[in-house]
């Protein structure tokens, strides 16, 4: 055994199925005690019911008896362990092992680690990691188990993260200074997998390492002729983008080694800042440096360096300057600039740009904005352009706008001549997609995930890991994400991002809301809503306090937080990117707390967006479909039978979602409003909805306890 649980179970999926026992060898038994331990080992500690069990062996022709049979199979492979390694957890068995008793697990851990520490910079670390993850491959995952649908997937499924895991190592490698030692092993991988695009960004790295910048664009050809031939599409911005570097000599390709290593002069603090904000996305070193050049120039009166500062210092996004002092510093800087300068220059232009943007983002509009978006595509300057459609997309996050934000995000990347604005414009519509529920939204994140691994962008990659949290949230793995969420927000203090707080505390909402403990959050939402670092249209922790308060029973806390957050009409708050969230707390404390005549106005408002997820900020948590809080808000008005077609509903869209946290609230609620309603065969029907979410419950990482009002 190749494991490291010596004097406890060990068990091998990631070749030859193994099991030992204090490092020796066990023998478990036939082929059927096998199979039935390798299933709840893919469940790593999840209970898997006895009718899966009994698909898992004989699939959709079980024998008579299947259940009793399944039984006496398991009382036979629980004999050779003490103490007992099954035990029985209803509706079926669970798997009771430390979690890194299972090889699997341990390489995906060791791979999760390796990945943070690639997007942190550490190549060292991130090597040692990737590279102990694949070494503990021993041949194909579940391999003798091919005829089991379950195992085949999963085995599957690991295959997938094992190739990923590969090319994370290669990029480590790279990032370490391999070159020419990568240059075999690369040619072999994208023979087997030509379609894979990363892959051949990383040939062409290597190639152009070692010299051979022919050879590296001679395999672009030879990269683009098979796309186009087995799809008839061109290459993403992932091949393309290391191409233009060849072509353009860019040392950026080159290996960083230490003795090689060229530092930007810190007599020059602007360019500095540019190379930090606009190559690397790193949000706090640039604001530093662009600090200093502003003093600088100041000082020498040199207007062109002080307009390039101030640009600089607004960031990437809009309204990175949060607290009341930094955000009037910033204007008042952009306008005496702005004043120094020919406001139809193209510096003039950006500057406009960066000052409407910042304007509209905090009154809650984008008129403004969306105007000077006209001004720049007929000025013809590209970066202008490029910086005023980024900013008009933040300024209409709303759901109201779901088409104009991927017109302008579509526009982003096609004008991109930095490739900053590429990176931009890949972000926005990858967000787009998320939060339009669009089913192919993961796609777009695989590729952003690729651009960014040719070259780290921080502020980037932040939005890319807590869309990674967000998505184990939807699967019910609450413990990765935990873990995740607590990861996101060191790399976001890192990069700089102001929201890093902010959007692990909507995380954090997200876990303990779908695990029935957003009681326990309520000290920690009362202290985190006066944050200065939250947006100024931000009102969803106000939210958030609201519904945790109520469904903490303290009554006082929930009606007074629900009052601050709807002030004299709920109507009126701004249609930001955490509107739709705001809503969905205020109707569950409506809810909670017995307010009709608030959950009728939520319900309205809500009404034209039942299609829709209801997400916080860029996606980064995921609290379901709208239809959810849409049925919460007609069951707190009595109205049981809409409540019934919005829950059924939200059950379908939670489906379609994979949100199966979610899933398991939407069938529980619409088994109350079924019950509420009480017609003919609803109480049959809810029974059904509790019995399919109770099951699906189990299933999921840590117990969904059932809600209590």
């Amino acid at each position: 055994m190749s494991g490291n649980t010596a004097r406890g179970v060990d068990l091998g999926v990631l070749g030859p199925f193994e099991v030992g026992v204090g490092g020796e060898p066990v023998d478990v038994g036939g082929p059927r005690l096998r199979t039935l331990l390798a299933v709840l080992a893919a469940e790593a500690g999840r209970v898997v019911s006895v009718g899966a069990l009994g698909r898992a062996l004989w699939g959709d022709r079980p024998p008579d008896q299947v259940d009793r049979t399944v039984r006496t199979y398991l009382s036979r492979l629980r004999k050779p362990f003490d103490p007992p390694l099954i035990l029985t957890r209803p509706p079926g068995y669970v798997l009771h092992v430390p979690p890194q008793a299972i090889d699997a697990v341990r390489f995906e851990q060791l791979a999760a680690e390796g990945r943070r520490a690639l997007a942190a910079g550490d190549a060292t670390t991130a090597r040692t990691h990737l590279t102990a993850a694949l070494d503990l491959w021993r041949g194909t995952a579940y391999g003798e188990f091919d005829e089991v649908e379950v195992l085949a997937a999963e085995g599957m499924r690991l295959e997938r993260v094992r190739h990923n895991t590969v090319q994370d190592r290669i990029d480590a490698d790279l990032a370490a200074g391999e070159d020419t030692g990568l240059i075999a092993e690369l040619e072999v991988l994208t023979a087997a997998f030509p379609g894979h695009e990363r892959l051949w960004a990383q040939l062409m790295t290597a190639l152009y390492r070692a010299g051979r910048q022919g050879d590296a664009l001679e395999t672009f050809r030879r990269a683009r002729r098979g796309l186009v031939s087995a799809s008839g599409l061109e290459p993403s911005p992932v091949l393309t983008e290391v191409h233009r570097r060849v072509l353009a000599h860019d040392p950026g390709l080159l290996a960083e080694r230490p003795r090689e290593a060229i530092e930007i002069p810190a007599v020059d603090p602007l360019t500095a800042g540019e190379h930090a904000l606009l190559e690397e996305g790193d949000l706090r070193t640039s604001r530093e440096h662009f600090e200093e050049a502003y003093r600088r120039a100041e000082h020498t009166g040199d207007v062109d360096t002080l307009a390039h500062a101030v640009l600089g210092l607004g960031g990437v996004w809009v309204h990175e300057h949060r607290t009341s002092a930094a955000s009037t510093v910033l204007l008042t800087r952009l306008r005496q600039v702005l004043g120094r300068v020919d406001p139809a220059s193209p510096l003039g232009l950006r500057l406009r740009t960066r000052l409407t943007g910042e304007l509209d983002y905090q009154d809650g509009a984008y008129g403004r904005i969306l105007a000077l978006t006209a001004e720049t595509r007929a000025a013809g300057d590209p970066v202008a352009h490029a910086e005023a459609l980024s900013l008009a997309h933040h300024c209409v996050l709303g759901p109201d706008h779901a088409a104009l934000r991927r017109s302008l995000a579509s526009e982003l990347i096609g004008v991109s001549a930095r490739r900053t604005d590429l990176v931009m414009g890949v972000v926005w519509d990858t967000v787009d997609r998320f939060l339009a529920a669009d089913p192919h939204a993961e796609r777009r994140l695989s590729e952003l995930k690729d651009l960014l691994a040719t070259r780290k962008h921080l502020a980037a990659g932040f939005v890319a890991a807590s869309l990674e949290v967000m998505l184990a949230i939807r699967a019910g793995r609450f413990a990765e994400a935990e873990a995740g969420a607590q990861a996101c927000a060191l790399l976001g203090e890192v990069a700089g991002d102001p929201d890093a707080l902010g959007w692990y505390g909507a995380q954090l909402v997200a876990i303990r809301w779908f695990q029935n403990r957003l009681g326990e959050l309520v000290p920690v939402l009362d202290q985190l809503m006066h944050s200065p670092t939250l947006s100024t249209i931000d009102n969803s922790y106000y939210a958030a306090l609201a519904a945790a308060a109520a469904s903490a029973g303290d009554r006082r806390t929930a009606v007074g937080a629900l009052a601050r957050l709807c002030g004299d009409d709920v109507g009126a708050l701004p249609r930001s990117s955490t509107w739709l969230l705001s809503l969905c707390g205020a109707a569950e404390t409506a809810y909670l707390v017995d307010d009709p005549e608030t959950a009728a106005r939520v319900y309205d408002l809500l009404k034209p967006f039942g299609h829709l997820p209801v997400m916080a900020s860029l996606g980064v948590a995921c609290f379901g479909s709208a239809h959810y809080p849409l049925g919460t808000a007609a069951l707190a008005t009595g109205d049981a039978d809409r409540a019934v077609t919005h829950l059924r509903t939200a059950v379908q869209h939670n489906l379609a979602l994979s949100h199966w946290p979610a899933v398991v609230f939407s069938r529980r609620r619409h088994a109350e409003a079924l019950t509420r309603r009480g017609r003919p065969g609803d109480s049959a029907a809810a029974d059904r909805e509790l019995a399919a979410a109770e099951e699906e419950a189990h299933a999921l990482d840590g117990e969904l306890t059932s809600p209590c009002r």
